[in-house]
């Protein structure tokens, strides 16, 4: 068990060039759970695999405790606005839990991943509050639905080149540019190329804003994959999360936070600060939602 550990360890740090490794460099919080149990067994046989799983423990540990240990926002900021977003799942009809979703968090933008043509349809009352929409085919039967309090200019090579919705807006008075994709899921060779190539076009269409500049998205990866990391260095954008904990969102059936990781991402350039990341519970969805207050930087 050390040895597959330790392999596993390994193998997820070659994930940019091959989807099979990179699923190994998703799971450091469990690697952490099975190596605790394994320590304690070695050390009571005071065998010399103690030490190999001392360091695997060590190791997975530092790539998790960060999101913990990182500096979080003070307590009590005002917000400037509040962003949702939430991958709802496109097999599921019910609409209901989504207008619900949206009524309870009350966001000034939301971001609806995996809508069907017919839940569009279905969720128009939200017209009432979020008169300005816009929406992307993402992939199969799944559409990107985004809806603002405020009138928006929707960058159309973005939407046309990479199924990335582009927006600029207004937020009381400040310009806020917000990005948004939904790759494949990157279980197959041409899938994770097409996933790693959209990510690379947004961290280069983040990395050309000058304005303050949000991206949220389901990029099915975690915070622990190199493509991940390549998005972070190649943006310019941090993660929300950060001071949170890892705050994971998929598998939420399971119920169990150390048993999910985290593929929903909230990133934001220099020119904004997090005011507070939390994540919410969806009916009937295979993801948890998430909800960010972001501030200006004055």
């Amino acid at each position: 068990m050390s040895w597959g550990l330790l392999v596993a360890s390994l193998v997820g740090r070659l994930g940019r060039w091959f989807f099979g490794f990179e699923l190994f460099s998703h799971f450091p919080v469990q690697y952490v759970l099975l190596a605790l149990p394994l320590l304690i067994y070695w050390l009571f046989r005071r065998h010399w695999l103690g030490w190999l799983t001392a360091g695997i423990l060590v190791w997975n540990a530092c790539l998790v405790f960060p999101w913990w240990f990182a500096e979080r926002p003070v307590a009590n900021q005002p917000r400037d606005f509040r962003v949702l977003h939430s991958n709802v799942l496109f097999t599921e009809p019910d609409v209901q839990r989504i207008l619900t979703l949206v009524n309870k968090t009350e966001p000034d933008l939301f971001v609806l991943q995996e809508m069907s043509k017919k839940t569009i349809q279905q969720v128009q009352s939200l017209k009432k509050e979020y008169p300005y929409q816009t929406r992307v085919w993402s992939k199969g039967r799944c559409f990107i639905l985004l809806g603002s309090r405020e009138p928006f200019q929707v960058d159309s090579v973005a939407m046309r080149e990479n199924k990335t919705i582009h927006i600029h807006t207004t937020v009381k008075g400040r310009p806020l540019s917000l990005i948004t994709v939904h790759p494949r899921t990157p279980i197959r060779p041409t899938w994770f190329q097409w996933r790693n190539n959209q990510l690379a076009y947004v961290a280069r269409l983040a990395r050309q804003q000058q304005e303050p500049t949000l991206f949220v998205g389901d990029c099915n990866t975690t915070v622990w994959s190199p493509i991940y990391r390549d998005l972070i260095a190649n943006s310019g954008l941090t993660a929300c999360r950060r001071g949170y904990g890892v705050s994971p969102t998929w598998i939420s059936w399971v119920h169990v936070p150390l048993l999910m990781i985290p593929i929903d991402h909230a990133l934001i350039n220099d020119k904004l600060r997090t005011v507070n990341f939390q994540t919410e519970y969806l009916p009937q969805s295979d993801h948890r939602a998430v909800v960010v207050d972001l501030a200006f930087k004055r």
